[in-house]
């Protein structure tokens, strides 16, 4: 969704049922869980350093989310996959960031060549979801 759709759509929040729907969506993939939860503490972070936040990029994304994956390794004259802890692909990264912008949980404001991505009132209605099931899981 981008800014001028936010902003007509700005005031609108989810009943309860959809945001359980949307959280078990994103918890069930644990690395768009890992992309939406960097992107909340992202903002939060620059919310308390910066007087004006900036948004994220999908280039941060790539930087700093970490996953596993299977990497391709050389063994002899074949090769094999082996699980290793790298950075986040750029297209998986686009793809979940879209996969989040179609759910109305993100938004951005296109800065040329760059979309700076930024939660939504729906997209705070998740995270406060996720983090209460993290501490009823505790």
């Amino acid at each position: 969704m981008d800014s001028t759709l936010h902003d007509i759509h700005k005031n609108v929040v989810f009943p309860q049922d959809v945001i359980h729907l949307f959280t078990d969506i994103i918890n069930n993939d644990s690395v768009s869980r890992k992309v939406f939860i960097y992107v909340g503490r992202s903002l939060k972070e620059q919310q308390k350093t910066v007087s004006h936040i900036r948004g994220v990029t999908v280039n941060d994304i790539v930087e700093n989310v970490k996953i596993e994956r299977k990497e391709r390794v050389p063994k002899g004259k074949t090769f094999i996959y082996q699980k290793t802890i790298t950075n986040i692909d750029r297209k998986a990264a686009e793809r979940i960031v879209d996969k989040l912008l179609d759910m109305s949980l993100l938004y951005y404001t296109p800065v040329k060549p760059y979309k700076f991505l930024f939660m939504s009132n729906r997209g705070w209605q998740i995270t406060e979801e996720i983090i209460n099931r993290k501490k009823e899981n505790k």
